[in-house]
This record gives structure tokens, C-alpha cells and sequence, in this order.
């Protein structure tokens, strides 16, 4: 199935838009935050629906690294079903390999 939150996107920018009516009436922080959040919100909803991510995924995120030398790093790779390191090749990413660094997020299917 589709992700769709067009729906609520539409209901969301309605609010947004009475509390602009409320902040020309009376400019309160608190209207201010409300305002920023939900712009947050619809930011988040648009990623989802245009990277269609299911909110029951996982989402994972990368731990602090064993060894604390600058030179460790995680490497995304795909084994080539072999336990042979020669064998292994890096995941890229517009031609660029993809190394996630601590407390980036993984969303796991």
C-alpha cells in the first residue's frame, strides 16, 4: 500500500494557517512554537511519503564505535555472499561510499 499523508498535511497547513491569523492578531511565543512545529511536522510527513517509510519500521541507531583511534570507522558493505574480505565490496551511494559515522539512523524493513 501507498504511503499517503496528503490528508493530514492538508489539515495541518489549515492550522498553520489560522495560527498566522493569530499571530498578526497577537504574537506570542507560544504561538510562534506551535507554528514551528507543525511546519516540523509537515516537513516530516513529505519525507515520508516521498521516501514511502512505513512508521512501524525499525529505526536503528549506529552506536558509539569499539575503538576510539580516528582512523576507525564504519563501513557499509555487501559481502558478495563470501567471508573472503577480497571478495567484499562497498555499498556506494552516488558514487560515493556510504559510511555511517555514531547516531546516524538506519530505518530497517
Amino acid at each position: 500500500m501507498k504511503i499517503n499523508y496528503n490528508n493530514i498535511i492538508e489539515l495541518l497547513n489549515s492550522e498553520s494557517e489560522k495560527i498566522i491569523e493569530e499571530l498578526r492578531i497577537d504574537s506570542t511565543q507560544e504561538l510562534v512554537d506551535k507554528k514551528r512545529s507543525i511546519d516540523n511536522a509537515i516537513k516530516w510527513l513529505r519525507k515520508g511519503m516521498d521516501n514511502q517509510i512505513n512508521p512501524d519500521l525499525k529505526i536503528v541507531v549506529i552506536p558509539e564505535k569499539k575503538t576510539k583511534t580516528p582512523s576507525s570507522e564504519y563501513r557499509l558493505i555487501e559481502d558478495q555472499e563470501s567471508d573472503e574480505r577480497k571478495h567484499w565490496t562497498e555499498v556506494k551511494f552516488n558514487d560515493e561510499e556510504l559510511r555511517p559515522v555514531p547516531g546516524d539512523f538506519l530505518i530497517m524493513k
